[in-house]
């Protein structure tokens, strides 16, 4: 069970989500000597950040190198801490006389840069905004709130600084949600999977099914909610199922390594037809193996295994004994769905994940006209994000 905790620490060659300050992501991986490039909040090298908790944050200095702080937000500048009082003071009750045009700012792109290059860390990034909030021509015109939000805009984007957390599930799809390509985890977000997690009834200890159509991602959250403990089987269409997220965790070594492993894989027709998949194999004596050649004898020694690993697969469907099925497959759940039931336990969560209601819609008719199906449902869970002030509240217009 030990084995299957997270690394409290930075350690070298994992794979962890990076903040900076913007609200920005990135994915990078720890390399021994390696070097992580972060565009204009500059760079650092792997081998100081090592050993650190997760969730650290740093300070990029002069030389690329980094020092620890509290959180992103320390030494932040507020509205009582500027120098120049009298545009704070004097900031009006709405902002219906600003005027923010391009010209306002009077400092140049080139002097901006200048600063920019002296140093990293707070006091240039502190200085940079000063001068330019009294180089700003209507930053008095602004209310207290609008003069806030500028400040914090100018934070994020001038301070160098980052934050290093633990590559987990949530992180995972949080980034490719918002950072990268969203459909091609099926446009599952944090909300819809705690939903599969719940309804699944995933916990230590289950026998699952599951299709996974998502790079691996439901079925890393599964073995981070199992911790060590319980089977899945990946039923894929392909020859190989598609869970390049999952090596980029510590379960990677589950993946089929052995016949013992955690997560095993079957193809549709191992699955319908599993009697008739049976790789045939003829199994050689001791003197015979003997006799091989060293290359051929490693060869046979990996034919024997993958024999194992695929037979063992097959046997967990025979045995009809599944938990729980979560299907999250582009595959038309109305047609295949139904076939899958069977190998299912007698009052099994059935969870269907799919990015278009329509099909939803389908499939749930259908199940009302089973008399085997009790209580089928469409679900859906969504999380708005809202900006507040006192007495105001509505949703961020750049919210998905």
């Amino acid at each position: 069970m030990s084995a299957y905790e997270p690394n409290t620490h930075i350690t070298v060659d994992e794979y962890a989500i990076l903040h900076l300050p913007s609200g920005a992501r990135k994915m990078i991986q720890l390399r021994a000597d390696g070097f992580i490039n972060l565009g204009k909040f500059g760079s650092f090298n792997v081998c100081d950040v090592l050993g650190y908790p997760y969730g650290q944050a740093f300070e990029i200095q002069s030389e690329n190198s980094v020092i620890p702080i509290s959180s992103l937000e320390e030494g932040i500048t507020d509205l009582n801490e500027l120098d120049s009082e009298e545009l704070t003071n004097g900031s009006s009750k709405d902002n219906r006389e600003l005027i923010d045009g391009a010209n306002v700012q009077k400092l140049t792109v080139e002097e901006i840069e200048e600063m920019k290059s002296k140093a990293g860390g707070n006091e240039i990034a502190r200085e940079l905004i000063q001068n330019m909030i009294k180089n700003h021509a209507s930053f008095d015109k602004k209310t207290s709130y609008s003069q806030e939000k500028y400040l914090d805009r100018k934070h994020k984007k001038f301070l160098r600084r980052f934050q290093i957390n633990y590559l987990t599930s949530t992180e995972m799809l949080d980034y490719l949600y918002y950072e990268k390509e969203p459909f091609r985890i099926n446009n599952l977000s944090i909300e819809m999977l705690g939903l599969i997690m719940s309804i699944g009834n995933v916990m230590p200890g289950g026998n699952y099914l599951v299709t996974d159509e998502t790079g691996g991602l439901i079925v890393y959250a599964m073995l981070e909610r199992m911790g060590g403990r319980g089977r899945i089987t990946l039923l894929h269409e392909n020859d190989q199922p598609s869970v390049h997220l999952l090596n980029k965790t510590r379960f990677a070594r589950e993946l089929a390594s052995s016949p013992e492993s955690m997560v095993q894989y079957v193809n549709v027709l191992q699955f319908l037809e599993p009697e008739n998949e049976r790789p045939e194999f003829t199994p050689l004596s001791e003197e015979e193996i003997k006799e091989l050649p060293e290359i051929a004898q490693i060869q046979y020694e990996r034919k024997v295994k993958r024999f194992e690993i695929v037979n063992a697969a097959i046997d967990r469907v025979i045995a009809n004994d599944f938990e729980s099925l979560i299907y999250a497959s582009t595959l038309n759940p109305t047609s295949f769905i139904p076939r899958i039931l069977p190998r299912l336990r007698g009052s099994s969560p059935i969870v269907i994940y799919n990015q278009y209601k329509e099909i939803l819609i389908e499939l749930n008719h259908i199940f009302l006209r089973q008399k085997s199906i009790l209580l089928p449902n469409i679900h859906h869970s969504v999380v708005t994000r809202y900006q507040t002030v006192p007495g105001k509240i509505h949703p961020l217009m750049t919210s998905r």
